[in-house]
């Protein structure tokens, strides 16, 4: 290459590598490239090969490296635990900084303790579960053959066991009783006998039984609640408690009673000091209440109106909290003061509603906005706000000490929702319901450590169905919940969802709010699931209570709940202790726990079968048939015995197979239809017949017996004898079952296999004729070859004139033995 040449290509590389921004060129002679190169040389041989592959990774993967550095290097280096330095109570910034830090440091704290003393717990656990370990084996490794060498006193202990041991029962106590009571209002329902009210008959039974004070006081809540007229069923128990207002009535005299009781205690604890004196009335006691709590000077201050030497008010509403209008009244005679509010206070008293009554409570109502909104007096302003029904918010920490006393304010100004009145301020029904369930609530009342007052607030305003589910999220009072929804059913005053299906509580779009329906088909269910298998007849008793009941499907929800319970745990112990013993002679059974519960559209006969039907969909067909039987159900268990058999005749019998449990059931179906035929279907019947035959005809066929196998077929002319009979086997075909027609591939293959055997026989006792030159014997064995290929040609003919496809394996087997007879 010359100069040219050489300078030709350097241009060319020189024009190549020029590009078109405007950094100006670096023009360098070969000592600065040297230089430059050795530099670049040294700074990459001092990094090292590793932090050069990094930083060639993470500059492929779009990481800047000096941003990184500098991120790295604005990092604080203080430890994390060293101590906070105290700041001035005046830099905000730096005190609220240091708390969260405190805070956080505080929780890593105790996390680490927590974590140190669970390892702590499981390490000696696992030491003294290993100390224990290898005590043990080394007393098993002391006793040797000779239990002289170490001597171990046995004691004896005599044990009985009985014949027939029952499971353990897991019900306890309380429940046993609760189950028993169950069992003789059940027992009273079925002999047609009103029974006592169940309701009642709990609250006896854990008043005097159960020793458990919280549960007694709610089961008296309950019971005074509804000791009103029976309802009829027809009412719906939600919209009758939202408009009748004798359940705020029974609550006001309910907590009135209460504090009378509260009030005597009080006094007697305080007897020194109340000076009781007098008829032993509600006059009386108020008076000795008042002057026992009320004693001290600073307690009569802004009082108005003196009686007797002691303020009139506090007597005034203490005989109203007390639910004695008449001492209420009585008081304000003595004093002479407010003869209009007396005057109130007597037409309330003896139920008049005419228009000085009104124009009383008028003319009151104003007085009160007026004057006494201000007044410094709490016990005249409660007995205005009690008999006026007026200022919903009025509150007063003397008056209220407890809920009790605070319900009770509320029940008493209360207005229905056809008294209201536009202009002023009004508590409705529901407006209270909402108040305790939705705005107040379980935070509220703190109801998981007093689920007793939360259960009475609710009950004391109504609402029954969210008291009862409240109670049974609770373990502690689940058991008493599940029986008050019982007792409450029972009196037709539960409300019940229309769909079994809902959720435990629910409502219904045209319930007035806040009321809810309880479902008590689900709270049962979940109840009796826990011991239906230990105790049955209990969980019968309790799925008794839910027979007027219907699932989404129409069926009884009795009904539903046993067949579970039957298919769940279906055996023979289960089966003769529900449908009781069986009387060999006519397959029925007779006795058992259910016969006492049968009603027209929940007898044992309808159960049997619909358990049979559950089994059947659950493909469990040994147990559905014995349903069937247990049901009377002749005909379902002969079709689902007629679809078995058309799968499993063919095979050989063996132990334990499906064919040879139907051999046990079809015996039992050839006894029972010996007794009832005439009410089965025709046609269900001769298939059960022909496939019978045909399992007794393949049993001869797999013993070896072909000549008795294939006489049972001729008999019943399911295979012609010859060509002749061939159309007439087509057309007696054709009126069987659709399990018939299923197994005669195999029965054709069966018969063909007969006649070639026999074929081949006489065509080996031929040959040996021939051998010994007897040939008339020959000569006589050929009518019988004659037919034996007549009688194959047969069912030939039979494969092909059958109007159903055949396997074509079928055909091809009977063609090639056909064939291999000529």
């Amino acid at each position: 290459m010359d100069l040219m040449e050489l300078l030709k290509q350097a241009q060319r590389l020189t024009n190549e590598t020029n590009t078109d921004t405007e950094v100006p060129g670096v023009e360098r002679t070969m000592s600065q490239v040297l230089q430059a190169t050795k530099e670049f040389h040294s700074r990459v041989t001092q990094m090292g090969t590793n932090d050069l592959q990094a930083h060639i990774l993470l500059g492929s993967k779009g990481v800047d490296l000096p941003k990184l550095t500098q991120k790295l290097e604005s990092l604080s280096a203080r430890q994390t635990f060293e101590p906070i330095d105290p700041v001035a109570e005046t830099n905000v910034q730096a005190y609220l900084k240091n708390e969260r830090e405190n805070a956080i440091l505080s929780v890593i704290d105790e996390t680490n303790r927590s974590i140190f003393k669970s390892v702590e717990r499981q390490k000696w656990r696992c030491v003294y579960s290993e100390w224990g370990e290898e005590k043990e084996a080394m007393l098993n490794a002391l006793v040797g053959p000779n239990q002289q060498d170490f001597p171990v006193q046995f004691h004896m202990m005599p044990t009985a066991m009985a014949d027939e041991p029952t499971p353990y029962s897991q019900l306890n106590g309380q429940e046993q009783m609760y189950a028993e009571q169950i069992a003789i209002h059940n027992r009273s329902n079925i002999l047609g006998r009103q029974g006592p009210n169940l309701l009642t008959t709990f609250a006896q039974l854990v008043q005097g039984s159960f020793n458990d004070e919280p549960v007694a006081e709610m089961w008296n809540v309950l019971d005074f609640m509804t000791a009103m007229p029976p309802v009829s069923s027809s009412i719906d128990p939600i919209k009758n408690r939202q408009t009748s207002p004798q359940f705020v009535d029974q609550a006001r005299t309910y907590l009135e009673r209460r504090y009378r009781t509260y009030m005597k205690k009080f006094i007697i604890a305080n007897l020194a000091k109340a000076r009781r004196g007098g008829i032993p009335n509600v006059y009386n006691m108020v008076r000795s209440y008042v002057s026992v709590t009320l004693q001290e000077q600073r307690a009569l201050f802004g009082l108005h109106d003196v009686n007797n030497g002691q303020p009139l008010w506090p007597h005034v509403y203490y005989s109203l909290r007390s639910g004695d209008m008449d001492a209420a009244a009585l008081y304000l005679k003595e004093s002479g003061t407010c003869p209009d509010l007396l005057t109130l206070l007597t037409l309330r008293k003896n139920g008049d509603r005419d228009n000085l009554l009104v124009k009383l409570e008028g003319q009151l109502k104003l007085e009160y906005n007026s004057r006494l909104r201000s007044c410094s007096d709490p016990y005249k302003k409660a007995v205005y706000v009690v008999l006026l029904a007026c200022d919903p918010l009025f509150t007063n920490a003397e008056l209220m000490r407890s809920i009790d006393d605070f319900l009770w304010l509320q029940l008493c100004i209360l207005r229905r929702e056809d008294q209201s009145e536009n202009n002023l301020e009004q508590l409705t029904f529901s407006g209270l319901q909402s108040l305790i369930l939705e705005k107040y609530g379980e935070n509220y009342f703190n109801a998981r450590e007093k689920a007793p007052l939360y259960f009475q607030v609710l009950t004391l305003t109504g609402q029954f169905e969210a008291a009862i589910e409240f109670l049974a999220r609770t373990e502690k009072y689940r058991t008493h919940a599940i029986h008050m929804a019982i007792a409450l059913n029972e009196i037709s005053m539960l409300g019940t969802p229309s769909s079994v299906e809902q959720p435990l509580l629910s409502s219904e779009p045209d319930d007035p709010k806040p009321m809810k329906r309880l479902n008590l088909v689900r709270l049962i269910v979940m109840y009796a699931k826990c011991f239906e298998r230990t105790d049955t007849k209990q969980a019968l008793e309790y799925y008794y209570l839910l027979r007027h009941f219907k699932s989404e499907k129409g069926t009884n929800v009795m009904l539903t709940c046993v067949c579970d319970l039957l298919v769940e745990n279906c055996d023979d112990t289960m089966l003769k202790l529900v449908f009781g013993t069986e009387d060999k002679k006519n397959s029925l059974r007779y006795g058992g726990i259910y016969a006492e519960f049968q009603m027209q559209e929940c007898d044992k006969y309808s159960l049997a079968e619909m358990v049979g039907d559950e089994f059947t969909k659950r493909c469990d067909y040994d147990s559905a048939i014995e349903l069937y039987f247990v049901g009377g159900q002749l005909d379902k268990a002969l079709r689902l015995v007629n679809a078995l058999l058309a799968q499993v005749v063919h095979q050989p019998t063996q132990n334990g197979s499906v064919r040879n449990r139907l051999g046990n059931f079809i015996k039992r179906l050839d006894a029972a239809l010996t007794v009832r035929k005439s009410d089965l279907e025709p046609q269900v019947v001769v298939t059960y017949t022909v496939l019978s035959q045909v399992k007794e005809f393949f049993d001869l066929y797999h013993k070896g017996a072909l000549r008795s196998a294939l006489e049972i077929l001729t008999n019943n002319h399911l295979i012609p004898a010859n060509s002749s009979e061939v159309d007439e086997c087509v057309t007696n075909t054709k009126r069987m079952g659709a399990e018939v027609i299923k197994v005669l591939p195999d029965i054709l293959l069966a018969a063909m296999d007969i006649v070639y055997q026999e074929y081949v026989k006489l065509m080996d006792s031929n040959e040996k004729a021939s051998g010994f030159l007897d040939e008339s014997k020959c000569l006589n064995k050929e009518p019988a070859v004659k037919h034996l290929r007549d009688r194959a040609k047969a069912f030939t003919n039979m494969a092909a004139s059958v109007p159903y496809r055949m396997p074509s394996t079928t055909n091809q087997r009977l063609v090639q033995l056909e064939i291999l007879m000529h």
